[in-house]
Parts: structure tokens; sequence; C-alpha cells
């Protein structure tokens, strides 16, 4: 119940050397509650390199506070980074399974998978493993950074231990609202070699029109990861204020008029020209 997008773009020079990420900050609590929180989704991971996640977000933030310990660089390879986000959703999910479903029965994992199956009624011990195959851990990470080759997206999901590289494409997103700000960006045209103003207002703009889905919110977190300086910068309100009175000009008088012009079209035989009704024969 959220939205996260990261879409590549280009700085100065040809090819990705910029990545524009966006999220809300709307939580759901045991999926009845949902509220704004005061803080961002958005998360360091290093100076140049950050984490969005969707779904758990108490998984989440255990997940990028293990990945910070696994990556300890400041300045890492950002594949470096998906590769050993890959490995932490790997464990955490496993340590997830061990406490859920083998230590209340008095075993590990281990032990089940090395044998123990076998010593089990076959129904019981096939029910089990049908858990341990379908269990989701609830969490979507994305990675998106920079390094020496540019700039990069990944996506680590279920059931971790690899990860999903983007730069091909140039933006994703995940999340309840992904389909529709996924949809916004294709919409655009746009492809990793548009420039970074024109990026950040369709991200912003995608990121607003994914708020019509069910868990998104309104409040905006916009960052800018770029590859010539290494900077991170966090957009402040005044930015996001910018960016909105131009979301605004950009769809309202194209919206109000072929709202006018629908109105107009004479779609049936028993109208005129104007869109009108004619007069009754008397």
């Amino acid at each position: 119940m959220t939205v996260c997008l990261g879409v590549l773009c280009a700085d100065v020079g040809n090819g990705a050397r910029a990545v524009v990420v966006a999220s809300d900050r709307m939580v759901t609590w045991s999926g009845l509650t949902e509220f704004e929180h005061g803080i961002p989704k958005v998360e360091g991971v290093s100076d140049r390199v950050v984490g969005l996640i969707a779904g758990d977000a108490l998984r989440g933030a255990e997940l990028i506070r293990r990945l910070r310990i696994a990556v300890p660089d400041t300045s890492p390879l950002v594949e470096k980074v998906a590769s050993a986000a890959g490995d932490v959703y790997a464990e955490l999910r496993r340590e997830q399974l061990e406490s859920d479903l083998f230590t209340p029965r008095g075993v590990s994992m281990r032990d089940f998978y090395a044998g123990l199956q076998q010593q089990w009624m076959p129904n019981i011990a096939l029910a089990i493993d049908e858990r341990v195959q379908d269990f989701d851990y609830g969490v979507e990470l994305m990675i998106a950074g920079v390094d020496s080759a540019g700039a990069h997206l990944y996506m680590v999901t279920n059931p971790g231990g690899n990860y999903r590289d983007y730069r091909k494409i140039g933006f994703a997103a995940t999340g309840s609202g992904g389909i529709h700000a996924i949809q916004s960006i294709i919409g655009f045209g746009h492809d990793p070699t548009c420039t970074l103003h024109e990026t950040l207002f369709r991200v912003y703009v995608s990121k607003r029109r994914a708020e019509v889905a069910p868990g998104v919110g309104r409040d905006t977190d916009l960052t800018v990861i770029r590859a010539e300086d290494g900077c991170r910068i966090n957009l402040d309100e005044e930015a996001l204020e910018a960016l909105e009175k131009l979301r605004v000009e950009h769809q309202g008088p194209a919206v109000e008029e072929i709202e006018a012009r629908v109105a107009n079209l004479a779609l049936f035989p028993e109208e005129t020209d104007d869109g009108k009704q004619p007069a009754a024969n008397v």
C-alpha cells in the first residue's frame, strides 16, 4: 500500500548519469488503519545509493539496517549493493520461516531438509514444505544509485537471493500505486537519455497520478542522485510547490478544452452538428 518510483535520466553528457526516485509516506497498520508518517521511505544505504521499501514497514526497516552492515563502503558499486540486498533478503526470509514454522515444532529448517522430513508423516512433511515454498516475506526493495559507470536501478523481491536490473528500461515502480506510476512514465515516452529537469517533472506528476490507488498518500519525497558530483539531493517544499504549479498548468487547460469539445460532439443521428438536440416536430 504505497508507491515507490525510480527513473534514470541523463545529466551531463550521454546515457544514464542521474536517477530520480519518489515515494509517498502512507503507512498501513494491520491492514486496517492508514496514516501519513513523518519518516520518509527513501533511506540512504551509502553516500550515493538509496533504498525504497514497499510492503511491511518493520521488515523493510530491518532489511535496510542489515544491508548497511553488509555494505560498509561509503561509495560502493550499486550492483554490489543490489547483490548484497538479495542475500540479506533471503537471510531474513529464512529467519522468519525458522521462527514461525520450525522453532515451535522443536526442529530447525536445516535438520528438516537434511532428512528429518523423511521421518515424519508424508502429508505433514509435504504441507510444511509447501508453506516454505509459498511464504511471501511481504517486502519489495528498490535500490537506486550512481557509481563510476553511471546511474543504476535494481529491484529485490520475494524470495530474495537475486535482483533485477532495470537500467535497460530506465524506470521501475512498486507498491499499490506502481502500475499507475509506470503507465504515466510510459505515457511521457521517457527513456534514460531525457534530461534531469524534465525527468523531475515527469516523476513528480507520475507520483501524483499514482495517488488514485488505494493506500497511496499525498505527501511526496523526491530525491535526486547525480553521477557527476555524487550528491544526493532531497527536494524541499519550495521545489515541490513549484512542480505542483507546473503540474496543474500542464493538466488543467488541456482537460478543460477537451471536456468542452466533447460536450459539443454530434455523436448520434438525432443530434445537430453543435451537439444539441433538434427541435421536436409538432
